[in-house]
């Protein structure tokens, strides 16, 4: 049995990493809100009533618009692992593939796992109403949800795995990245700040927890931090981030929408 050396990571650059995961979240959260729910619900001739970093109303009522959002999740995450087998990327592009792709994976079948066996009225409670499933939907989705988070899981491990990286250091930064970059989003929204906040983290710090199982596995197959594999600092990608995320920040988190000053119903 061998054991990491205590500083096996320690050339991952921990500013850069913390940006590349905020990144990440952000644009995870634009997926869901502002492309899968925002286009069901022009799509079907609505107006975008609400728009946070979290939450999302429509004029009309529809299990198109409510779908939009993990379908949104699902699409962009499927893309990014698609870029990932593509080819090997340079390690910063690859630690931001695989938590892009890994956040919103884990979102969607998080969130339809968990709906499916609560009586959460999100997303997919209201497409099954709107859509007249049957009550066997919940079994179905409980399925789907849970082996699918198990797959995502899997397939984020092969990625590490095959190509040697990200390190198990930069994923965790990356991971408080995200999680902290959701809570400070959710935040802006005055209306209600802590609930949005909670939600965020729900969303971003719960949801894709699978990833430090991911990072543990990946501690015991790594033994050096060091090299190519490693994220350096890069100023670039800390300022695109950074650029990225205060436009999020003071543009969408701080809510759109006739509703943007209206606190939400229970």
């Amino acid at each position: 049995m061998s054991l990491l050396p205590a500083t096996a990571s320690s050339s991952d650059d921990a500013a850069t990493a913390l940006a590349v995961g905020a990144l990440a979240a952000t644009l995870a959260a634009v997926a869901h809100e502002t492309l899968g729910h925002g286009i069901g619900c022009v799509g079907i001739g609505g107006q975008i009533t609400l728009l946070t970093s979290i939450w999302f109303r429509c004029s009309k009522w529809s299990g198109i618009v409510d779908a939009g959002g993990p379908l949104g999740n699902l699409a962009a995450g499927l893309v990014a692992f698609a870029l990932l087998g593509y080819k090997r990327p340079r390690a910063t592009v690859r630690l931001f593939l695989l938590m892009f792709g890994s956040l919103n994976l884990f979102v969607f079948t998080g969130q339809l796992a968990l709906e499916s066996v609560t009586s959460n009225r999100d997303d997919w409670y209201s497409t099954a109403l709107q859509m007249e499933w049957p009550a066997a939907w919940r079994a179905i989705g409980a399925i789907i949800g849970i082996g699918g988070y198990l797959l995502v899981r899997r397939l984020a491990t092969l990625v590490v795995r095959k190509q040697a990286g990200p390190h198990p250091h930069a994923i965790r930064l990356a991971y408080a990245g995200a999680a902290a970059s959701a809570v400070i989003a959710g935040l802006i929204w005055q209306p209600e700040p802590f609930r949005s906040a909670a939600q965020g983290f729900l969303a971003v710090g719960i949801a894709p927890l699978g990833l430090l199982d991911v990072a543990r596995r990946a501690s015991r197959d790594q033994r050096d931090g060091t090299g190519s594999n490693a994220v350096p600092r890069s100023w670039i990608w800390i300022s695109v981030c950074a650029a990225v995320y205060v436009v999020f920040l003071l543009v969408q988190a701080r809510g759109l929408g006739s509703m943007a000053g209206s606190r939400l119903s229970p």
